[in-house]
């Protein structure tokens, strides 16, 4: 079964019945909006079916209020001069919106006299938002710019280049806020004096490498060492990590069993727990250049090493 279709007779749609209109526009006089009121409709619609029926229509349309409250009330000089006004107390051109929350006047008063605020802020002598954007000149080439309103007090450049060219002049030389002069600090191990940028004030405190090396050989052995357990598994002695530098450069920084270069440690010959007397365990000849592997296979007991420092044999 097909769906009822309704259809909209003439008679549901007052506004179509030229006779009605007629009375209604022509012989009372009513304004296309007061007939909208009454028929249910907006004015455009009535103005549309006026026309449809070749029913003359008034220029302007009758006003639907009377006295002080119709907006044609309003002079056109009053309605500049409130504008001018509040132009004067904002110090700039009024918004809609603005001119609506504190003109004398409302938008149906404006519409009364000019088809939008820009011929009102012609009239009034105002610079014109034009479309809420507003003409500026270029501190730098001189050219003139559109810029949006709300940055009317701000900017100050047409064009990413042109601001390019003032921060090249302005961040220069003296006058540069980005300008850091390198400060000298006295280096914390060695005492000479050294240069560094002024950012890095509150952290340096070495001068090189070396005497940061240096001072965390001094100052992290003993108990003070992270790595230190209780006197025993860690600890190598504070001279532990001079002699260690010196069996890699003997050892020519690679791995004496298989001449890797990667991940190289020092191994102790006879080991460190050995000996009473760090500086006897340490000493060169007791040393030896492994990579990782060759190291993990000599503590399993899979490779060793003998005392001439040169020969390995399997297990």
């Amino acid at each position: 079964m097909c769906p009822a279709v309704h259809m909209t007779s003439v008679t549901e749609s007052p506004w179509w019945d030229e006779e009605q209109l007629r009375r209604l526009y022509v012989d009372e006089g009513l304004s296309m909006a007061e007939i909208g009121d009454r028929l249910g409709c907006s004015d455009v619609t009535v103005c549309d079916w006026l026309d449809r029926h070749d029913i003359d229509t008034r220029d302007p349309d009758p006003p639907t209020m009377e006295g002080e409250d119709h907006p044609r009330s309003v002079a056109r000089d009053e309605l500049i001069e409130d504008y001018q006004d509040l132009a004067d107390e904002l110090g700039k051109t009024p918004s809609q919106e603005e001119y609506n929350n504190h003109g004398e006047y409302t938008w149906s008063a404006i519409r009364g006299h000019f088809d939008g605020m820009g011929e009102l802020q012609d009239a009034a002598g105002l610079e014109r938002h034009r479309n809420g954007r507003v003409t500026l000149v270029c501190e730098v080439c001189g050219d003139e710019y559109d810029e949006k309103h709300a940055r009317k007090d701000t900017s100050r450049f047409c064009s990413r280049e042109c601001t390019a060219a003032w921060k090249v002049e302005a961040y220069s030389g003296h006058g540069n806020p980005n300008e850091h002069k390198p400060i000298e600090c006295t280096c914390e191990w060695c005492g000479d004096t050294y240069t560094t940028q002024p950012y890095k004030k509150e952290s340096t405190r070495f001068c090189s490498q070396e005497c940061m090396i240096e001072w965390r050989a001094r100052e992290y052995s003993g108990e003070n060492h992270p790595r230190w357990k209780d006197n025993d598994d860690y600890y190598r002695g504070p001279n532990w990590a001079r002699q260690r530098e010196k069996a890699r450069d003997r050892d020519g920084h690679e791995c004496q069993h298989c001449g890797s270069e990667d991940q190289l440690q020092v191994h102790h010959i006879i080991p460190y727990e050995s000996f009473d007397d760090h500086q006897e365990a340490n000493r060169l000849p007791n040393l030896i250049t492994l990579c990782v592997s060759c190291h993990h296979r000599v503590e399993w007991g899979s490779l060793t090493v003998q005392s001439g420092l040169d020969v390995f044999s399997e297990s």
